[in-house]
């Protein structure tokens, strides 16, 4: 009976995390540290500093294909003053030290136009590839699937992503509310004129106010009640615009998770939450970094604007409030996400930084994953980047902030792609971009190109728009920049010959090894060792060896039958691996696809049919078609039975069988269980203390009860059988202590008569 109780109970705390993650995505793999293969592929000859002196080799097979990502230690978001604190409920802060060497950046072997970001430790990685075709995703397990050890990761593709605007409720059967953002405009009343209405901006100015972190000065504090117009002269603009090209680029970031953060996304360990945060904006940054800031696609804009971490508050414990005050990060179940981002922003530590972001794991109403104030380009304004102090209700607050959330509209935490896709929209808001109107310029339907970033509503971050501004956002906040970024932006401290990528004009780039001028085939400048015979670099390009070129018909790329492209071989004559060639049509290719024009079309598709999934349980692992959007889907002829893993009617399947993810009554209750916490349950037993009173009570007396009951019962059933021995004349009670006589009677011989 115990092993049963046992057995059920680990059914029980397993399969709704397990089905947790499947709301999430369509399919995932996971895999084991000891599946990734390390090694130090170059180091330089002299002992250095360098952030290149190790380059890393890692080699792993998932998701159907193998990859071989070529690193370099990168971490160039990390400001040179960079710091990261923990704090303690009572404020304290201690100062957290950091492996700078576990921050990794670099490329798929042989993919050109491939980027990798990577955090490994302790052989854990956190990474997102970047291909022409998919982005593949790989981080810990233990956030989403802690029965596994904490070696274990899972990787998923950004197409196979559930997003929770997508989903259906399971009680009301509505689509989950995809809108996950808001944003506040504040004191509109202080604006002046636009700035590119009358003005234009001096970069310098007020750079050494923000840098140096001296008060402000009158002129920059602004009241709502008193509307004063900066008295600062500023520079005129130049006739032409597109003339502007800034040279302070990075947007220094103050990173603040709570409490709740912390024990959540961070288990409860310090320097996880400061890796996952530092990670996170290194994502996000590329974003932005590769953006064209450009009012019209037929003039030129700039480029190489992002972020730099400065400073991360890590908080341990909740902070503890004397009566009547309130902090962000105290002991408060709900929030209203509005009242948060304002108490947030009375932080006098907000006004040396660019912008100040708190992330939290509290679920807020209405689906709102995120909120932030946002910037504008017009004088005397505040909110978003580099904004100056406003007063408002009795307080200072500094509108330079954001917030984003871990949690869910249905208490689930978002996974990593989903959390980038909400930080990096809530900063745009902060740059200067309200959300895209719904025109066809900024709001494309799918097969445009999808919405852009900052859509009203949630982006799945699949479609080609996803991750890129809309022309409608690149207006805005090209202008805030104009006007803004030099107040409080600084120079990028990042060198590019020397990190292993071929940029600009250089002909080659070999790392350390380059800038030591001890590589065979590329100098300390980049370029290529032409008078010794060089015509290419082995550490740049697949198709190089020994500083030449390869014999043709050597394999520098596998077949991935996936995308429906061959093997690639070298030509003889480039050091690059060329495109691989289209599989011939007809090929098969994935779910019983077929290639056509280096495409895999999948299988109801190339039978003139659509793709859907059956929704009659016998049917729902079986292969389906249906005529028309509008139609029955039907199980083909002969039937094909769908793979493990793959999603059916009401779970995956199993064996040929649709099994059912346990996610509804022990779901919810476990979901009801995952909230209990023991300062819950002394809060409540504090605000309900007669209620209390009354069940402790009950919980002692009814035990007490039942067992007094128990011998009561027992003791009247022992009296009652004494008396009735008592009343049989003919009976003795073992018990009674009258002498009790044996009287031996003779037999006597019975005569029987005979007739």
């Amino acid at each position: 009976m115990l092993t049963v109780v046992l057995v059920v109970s680990i059914a029980v705390f397993i399969a709704p995390l397990q089905g947790q993650l499947h709301k999430n995505l369509k399919y995932y793999e996971t895999l084991h540290a000891k599946d990734l293969s390390h090694r130090i592929e170059k180091r330089g000859t002299k002992h250095s500093n360098h952030p290149f002196n190790t380059i890393k080799e890692v080699e792993f097979r998932v998701l159907g294909r193998k990859f071989r990502l070529i690193l370099h230690p990168h971490a160039s978001v990390l400001h040179s003053n960079f710091r990261a604190y923990t704090v303690d409920g009572n404020g304290s802060e201690s100062i957290v030290h950091l492996d700078r060497s576990n921050f990794f950046k670099g490329r798929v072997f042989g993919e050109m136009e491939s980027h990798v970001n990577a955090h490994i430790d302790d052989g854990v990685m956190t990474a997102s590839v970047v291909l022409p075709d998919e982005t593949y995703h790989i981080e810990p397990s233990w956030r989403h699937l802690p029965h596994l050890s904490d070696k274990h990761m899972i990787a998923y593709r950004t197409s196979d992503i559930k997003f929770s605007w997508d989903q259906v409720d399971a009680i009301s059967g509505d689509l989950g509310v995809p809108r996950t953002c808001g944003y506040i405009k504040e004191g509109q009343e202080l604006e002046g004129p636009a700035v590119d209405e009358d003005e234009d901006v001096d970069e310098d100015e007020s750079a050494d106010e923000f840098e140096s972190g001296s008060d402000p000065t009158p002129e920059t504090v602004w009241h709502a009640d008193d509307l004063q117009e900066s008295k600062k002269s500023r520079r005129k603009r130049q006739a032409d615009q597109y003339e502007y090209t800034p040279t302070k680029t990075r947007c220094p970031l103050l990173l603040v998770a709570d409490y709740r953060f912390f024990q959540e996304m961070g288990g409860s360990n310090t320097k996880t939450t400061i890796n996952y945060l530092i990670s996170l904006i290194d994502r996000v940054h590329k974003i932005y970094n590769d953006t064209i800031w450009q009012d019209r696609s037929d003039q030129e804009g700039f480029k190489g604007m992002g972020f730099v971490i400065k400073k991360i508050v890590v908080h341990s414990e909740p902070t503890r409030v004397r009566g009547g005050e309130a902090h962000y990060n105290m002991v408060r179940e709900k929030w209203d996400v509005r009242n948060l981002l304002e108490v947030f922003s009375r932080e006098y530590s907000h006004k040396d930084f660019c912008l100040a972001h708190l992330f939290t794991d509290l679920k807020f109403e209405g689906g709102i994953l995120g909120l932030a104030y946002v910037g504008s380009p017009r004088r005397n304004s505040v909110g978003g980047i580099c904004t100056p102090e406003y007063f408002k209700n009795g307080y200072t607050l500094y509108l330079n902030s954001g917030l984003s959330s871990s949690r869910n509209h249905y208490g689930q935490r978002v996974i990593t792609r989903e959390a980038d896709l909400v930080t990096a929209h809530e900063f745009g808001h902060n740059w200067g971009s309200e959300h895209d109107p719904d025109i066809p310029e900024c709001s494309p339907s799918a097969s445009q190109g999808g919405s852009f970033l900052m859509y009203t509503y949630s982006v799945s971050g699949y479609d080609v728009n996803n991750k890129k501004f809309s022309p409608c956002s690149l207006r805005s906040i090209r202008k805030v920049l104009q006007a803004k970024s030099g107040r409080c932006f600084s120079e990028p401290e990042e060198s590019f010959c020397g990190n292993l990528r071929v940029e600009g004009d250089e002909q080659c780039d070999a790392g350390l090894l380059g800038t030591e001028d001890n590589d065979a085939c590329c100098d300390k400048n980049c370029k290529l060792r032409r008078n010794q015979g060089a015509v290419c670099s082995d550490k740049n390009s697949p198709c190089c060896q020994n500083c030449q070129y390869m014999m043709a018909g050597v394999k520098c790329r596998e077949a991935q039958y996936a995308t429906c492209e061959q093997e690639a071989r070298c030509t003889g004559n480039h050091a690059e691996c060329p495109k691989s060639p289209a599989m011939n049509d007809g090929t098969i290719c994935q779910e019983r696809g077929q290639c056509r024009n280096g495409k895999c079309v999948p299988y109801c598709e190339t039978q003139g049919l659509q793709s859907c999934m059956c929704d009659i349980i016998a049917d729902a692992c079986k292969r389906c078609c249906r005529q028309s959007i509008n139609e029955t889907c039907f199980p083909v002829e002969p039937p094909d039975v769908l793979p493990d893993g793959t999603p059916c009617i009401q779970g995956f399947c199993n064996k040929g069988m649709c099994e059912k993810t346990i996610q509804d009554v022990v779901e919810r209750f476990w979901d009801i269980i995952e909230e209990i916490n023991i300062n819950k349950v002394l809060r409540f037993l504090r605000d309900n203390i007669v209620m209390a009173v009354v069940m402790l009570t009950a919980l002692f007396w009814i035990p007490v009860s039942c067992v007094i009951s128990y011998f009561d019962r027992k003791k009247r059933k022992e009296d009652w059988k004494e008396y009735e021995w008592s009343q049989k004349l003919d009976l003795i009670h073992p018990s009674d202590r009258r002498r009790v006589i044996h009287i031996r009677v003779p037999r006597q011989k019975i005569t029987v008569a005979r007739m």
